[in-house]
């Protein structure tokens, strides 16, 4: 029997929610009934990129964010279910807004924002949020969760794969053929933050619209360079990343490194080829041997970034759309298979993947204090992506 669930996902790039209705079925397979997109407001961004320069947990802004957030994810769910029955749904899972992940210090933590509490209220729905706590507190760096849920519905038993979530931040995820061996994820640096950070500063736009400011010049090898000297990069798995390790002081730092002052587009496109080569890099260094590459997240979306890859890479490189999920998807019905687990309380994590010490359920559960309905109106059912 196939059992419905919400994920939620507003990533590090911070351009809004990505809200998916996805059918689970016994045999690991899952489609995609419905998907909605919220965009946040130029306020709701600009508030957050305060709160990302001043992460006071406490504060007026903190606590005004929390509840907006919980708004936001509470009216994407809406939008989503619009004419359809919430009875249908057995939870949601809402990753939240990543404002601080600091899985190496002691004690380790992760702060999301996000009110689960608003979000089941206004929905009627029970709400897992809070997923990266109970894997740190097993000694993990609470990140990448997704790996889990790549291996359930992505891994082929005829060859090996590696799944790049390009988000803020690059993960990867490596599912070998064999079943028995482990499948290994980590965060292999810079995704669209630095691409989209550079942007905004120069045209005082959100992202480099489908790369192509990248590909209107040629990357600066001596920056590259510079880049790819970065210390994290030596840094051995399990590892996972804070925005801020590769964030635009840093990117300013590397530039006054340089023999000459570059031209802006010529940035651009360095930053472009450096979020490529870091990918294909880890993959090389970390990574036994690779027999494709499937591409999700917003970055699958820059065609500087996925021209550098498919150019550089010694396999093919495609999108996810190919396994049967979007690439701008996959995040979000990572939670929402979460969501699932938390609430058949089986475990969520890949302690190969995190470096925790065991295997243990995630997320906690936030129960709404009544039910709401949502009328049925077929006509609004989209049309179904299978795994």
């Amino acid at each position: 029997m196939e059992s419905c669930y919400v994920g939620l996902m507003s990533g590090s790039s911070m351009d809004g929610i990505d809200s998916v209705l996805v059918s689970f079925h016994p045999e690991n397979r899952a489609r995609v009934l419905v998907s909605e997109y919220t965009p946040y407001s130029d306020n709701t961004r600009t508030k957050l990129r305060e709160l990302l320069k001043s992460p006071v947990r406490e504060s007026g802004l903190a606590r005004e964010m929390e509840a907006e957030l919980g708004q936001l994810y509470a009216q994407s769910i809406q939008n989503l279910m619009d004419g359809r029955e919430i009875s249908e749904v057995n939870a949601v899972g809402c990753h939240g807004q990543t404002i601080l992940h600091s899985p190496e210090t002691r004690p380790s933590f992760s702060w999301q924002l996000g009110d689960a509490s608003i979000v089941a209220n206004q929905t009627g729905l029970p709400v897992v949020s809070n997923f990266r706590e109970a894997d740190m507190l097993a000694g993990g760096q609470g990140a990448p969760l997704a790996p889990a849920f790549h291996q359930v519905v992505f891994r082929s038993r005829a060859k090996s794969r590696v799944i790049v979530n390009i988000g803020g931040i690059s993960n990867v995820t490596y599912l070998p053929t064999n079943e028995s061996e482990d499948t290994i994820g980590f965060d292999t640096g810079p995704g669209n933050v630095l691409c989209d950070a550079w942007t905004f500063m120069h045209k005082g736009q959100r992202y480099d619209a489908d790369g192509q400011w990248a590909l209107s010049s040629e990357p600066n090898e001596e920056l590259l360079d510079i880049l790819m000297s970065a210390p994290y990069f030596s840094r051995p798995a399990p590892k996972s990343l804070d925005t801020r390790e590769f964030g635009p002081d840093w990117l300013i730092q590397q530039l006054e490194q340089l023999s000459r002052t570059p031209e802006q587009s010529e940035v651009q496109s360095t930053l472009a080829k450096f979020t490529a080569k870091s990918i294909l890099f880890e993959i090389g260094a970390r990574l036994p041997v690779v027999n494709e590459i499937y591409v999700c997240g917003g970055g699958a979306k820059n065609l500087a970034v996925m021209q550098h890859l498919r150019e550089n890479s010694d396999v093919q490189v495609y999108e996810t759309t190919k396994l049967g999920i979007p690439p701008d998807l996959v995040e979000a019905c990572a939670f929402a298979w979460l969501a699932q687990r938390r609430i058949q309380n089986l475990p969520g994590n890949l302690p190969s993947v995190t470096g925790a010490r065991s295997e243990v359920v995630l997320g906690e559960i936030t129960y709404p204090r009544k039910k709401r309905q949502y009328r049925t109106n077929p006509a609004l059912a989209k049309k179904n992506l299978l795994i």
